[in-house]
């Protein structure tokens, strides 16, 4: 006899209620940087299943080496044979942390489908710019263990049920204007496609084959996490440095959680000022580590003007696959 599942507590039956616009869809779930908790990945799998999604757990995703999700060659294999799995709708991280870039040479892009996309953030930068520079879509958004962690205060939880509302939005084209504030240089409009993601990822990707490239005008979006002020330039500065930065148009600066600043956002964005002085720099950007970290399509253009970000939409809705 098949006992009953055990009932989800509210938080995370919301956040099952959220997602459940993509029942019946598959979703890969895979680990190809960090180690991940059983325990954080099991609640994930949970609140999927309770949403009516396929979660298709990695064969290697409950591995350990190291700090890692398994050897290099695991991981490597596990996000190959996610993108080659049936009908499936999306490839999504279960963590970041770090390893991604140990994948990043050595992927057969002839078995990655093009209108299959990768979800994740922090760490997993260096794979959403590797998956736009050939040509793969990306979602830069929540991972799949923050399904486990919903928020303890009310406003925790609704920054995460808007976060994961966001992701599935995406997943079905359909995106919202985010507003903005000017912080330093012009105001004029400005528009191209949207890169970026987690700023000391950014920077030391910088002169390896992974590296942020700019080949066209670009709109850069950024967030960190438990970084001192003086590091967070450090890496500004190298990422800059690296870049075509002619083709720079803007600088959007989203959470920088646990960092040490001298006046929070503002003085960042003066410091970053200093080296892109003919740049503009907004902030209020709802990217973060924290809880509200609302999703955007890598790659994906968009545009600025009067103090708000909009996004052009592409036809990659996985109804229609």
């Amino acid at each position: 006899m098949t006992s009953e599942p055990t009932p989800l507590a509210a938080p995370l039956a919301r956040l099952a209620e959220v997602l459940r616009p993509l029942a019946g869809q598959r979703i890969a779930l895979i680990a190809p940087a960090g180690g991940v908790a059983d325990a954080r990945i099991d609640t994930a799998l949970a609140v999927l299943a309770a949403a009516g999604i396929d979660a298709c757990l990695g064969a290697h995703a409950r591995d350990h080496h190291r700090y890692l999700a398994g050897t290099a060659a695991a991981r490597l294999a596990d996000l190959h044979r996610a993108f080659e799995l049936p009908n499936v709708a999306a490839v999504w991280c279960l963590r970041g942390g770090y390893g991604s870039a140990h994948l990043v040479e050595h992927i057969d892009w002839s078995r990655i489908p093009d209108n299959v996309p990768l979800i994740g953030f922090s760490d997993t930068t260096v794979l959403l710019e590797a998956f736009r520079q050939h040509g793969r879509l990306a979602i830069h958004g929540p991972v799949a263990t923050q399904l486990a962690k919903p928020g303890e205060t009310t406003e925790e939880q609704d920054q995460r049920a808007a976060s994961m509302a966001s992701l599935a939005d995406w997943l079905q084209d359909r995106a919202s204007a985010w507003r903005l504030t000017h912080m330093a240089g012009p105001t004029g409009p400005v528009s191209g496609p949207l890169v970026g993601g987690n700023l000391t990822t950014l920077a030391s990707m910088a002169g390896t084959a992974a590296a942020l490239q700019l080949d066209t005008d670009a709109i850069l979006l950024l967030e960190d996490v438990g970084e001192a002020e003086f590091r967070l330039e450090r890496s500004f500065g190298q990422l800059i440095g690296s870049i075509q930065r002619d083709r720079l148009q803007a600088v959007c600066l989203g959470g920088f959680d646990d960092c040490t600043l001298a006046d929070g956002l503002r003085s960042l964005a003066a410091v970053f000022a200093e080296w892109i002085e003919d740049v503009p720099i907004y902030a209020g950007l709802p990217v973060s580590h924290g809880y509200e970290n609302l999703a955007w399509r890598y790659g994906s253009h968009g545009s600025i003007d009067a103090g708000q970000i909009e996004f052009k939409m592409a036809p990659h809705a996985i109804e229609s696959r």
